[in-house]
């Protein structure tokens, strides 16, 4: 059985090598060779970018340009990156923090933030080293001797150091007041002006004459002739207007609706005929008698409201005890009660009594002793 197995096989061997021996020996003229297929390599042109360039008519020519390798190797790099980063998810990248101003910098003083710029770079170069700012910040954050306890290094800001200089001796200008738009020195024109303006009407004028005025004409009325005490008064008032001598000495000014009055005096025209004192006077707060809760709660309303008013309008007094402001000695000053303000000038008196002397030294000359 295994010759007869071995015998096919060797049969089947010589059949299949004849046929392709014959499939070598076919005639080369009816079949062609076939042709040789090869890659060529194709050369990669370089992307164009485009300039902008004008033209002679004001136009715009789109100009391409030749992107040069080392620009063509950039950006396949940036695209490798790119697929690197996306490729390679579980590598967080660092991106570095910026140093933002916090919150609390906003709020911070001068002096503070000072200090916290010579802490981080250093006295030697800190930018303001050896300026005024440094010293000033050096003087704000040394602690006090009054305070020792309750010092806190940086606690004192630039601003509370200047407002602790303006309140220290603090003065009021009462030369700068006014009451119901009447300032003192003012003139009786300008002063009528403001009264009519804010509603208030004139109900008394007093004219005077300074009395050693007043006395030389009478002197010199009588030698004329003049007989009888309104003969006599009326020379004199004469004599005086003639020589410019008679001035207003006092004006008042009532606003009915409100109970208010004020009353003006002005000094003589020996200078100009000034305002240096003005009285204020309400009596809104009487118009509640009675001993009744209703009358009582009334009259504490309009009190609280005037003083409401006098702090808002001239400020904390300088001597709180006797309600008075003004810079002391002979300088114009206010001062106030309930219902009641008086703002003078006592200086502009004294000079008005000044000048009065020196006219007066004027008629020592008499003439009447030849010995």
């Amino acid at each position: 059985m295994m010759k007869k197995s071995l015998f096919f096989m060797i049969a089947f061997l010589a059949t299949f090598t004849q046929n392709v021996q014959a499939v070598d020996d076919m005639d080369m003229m009816l079949f062609e060779p076939a042709p040789k297929i090869t890659a060529s390599k194709k050369e990669i042109k370089n992307p164009q970018k485009k300039s902008i360039s004008p033209t002679a008519d004001g136009g715009i020519i789109i100009k391409p340009q030749i992107i040069s390798d080392a620009e063509f190797e950039n950006i396949e790099s940036a695209f490798d990156e790119d697929k690197n980063i996306q490729t390679n998810p579980s590598e967080p990248t660092f991106i570095p923090k910026k140093n933002t101003p916090s919150n609390n910098t906003k709020t911070q003083s001068l002096t503070d933030a000072i200090k916290k710029t010579a802490e981080e770079e250093g006295n030697s170069s800190s930018p303001l080293a050896g300026t005024w700012v440094e010293k000033l910040a050096e003087k704000a954050l040394s602690p006090s001797s009054d305070n020792d306890d309750e010092t806190k290094i940086g606690s004192i800001s630039l601003e509370s150091m200047v407002n602790d200089s303006k309140n220290d001796n603090r003065r009021s200008n009462a030369s700068v007041f006014d009451i119901s738009g009447i300032m003192l020195r003012m003139s009786l024109p300008q002063a009528e002006a403001a009264m009519t303006k804010r509603g208030f009407k004139r109900i008394s004028q007093k004219f005077e004459i300074p009395n050693f005025i007043k006395w030389r004409f009478e002197e010199q009325c009588r030698n004329a002739g003049v007989v009888g005490y309104e003969r006599l008064a009326n020379c004199v008032v004469k004599a005086a207007k003639d020589n410019n001598h008679q001035y207003v000495e006092s004006e008042k000014f009532v606003k009915y609706d409100t109970q208010e009055e004020i009353t003006i005096n002005l000094t003589s025209n020996f200078t100009r005929n000034k305002i240096y004192k003005i009285t204020y006077r309400s009596s809104s707060m009487r118009k509640n008698q009675g001993s009744s809760m209703k009358a009582q709660y009334l009259r504490d309303i309009k009190v609280y409201d005037f003083w409401r008013v006098v702090n808002q309008k001239y400020g904390v007094p300088d001597n709180k005890e006797d309600v008075i402001w003004g810079m002391g000695g002979n300088k114009p000053y206010m001062k106030a009660a309930t219902g009641f303000l008086l703002l003078e000038d006592p200086m502009l008196k004294e000079l008005d009594y000044t000048r009065m002397s020196r006219e007066d030294q004027k008629y020592m000359n008499t003439n009447l002793y030849n010995f």
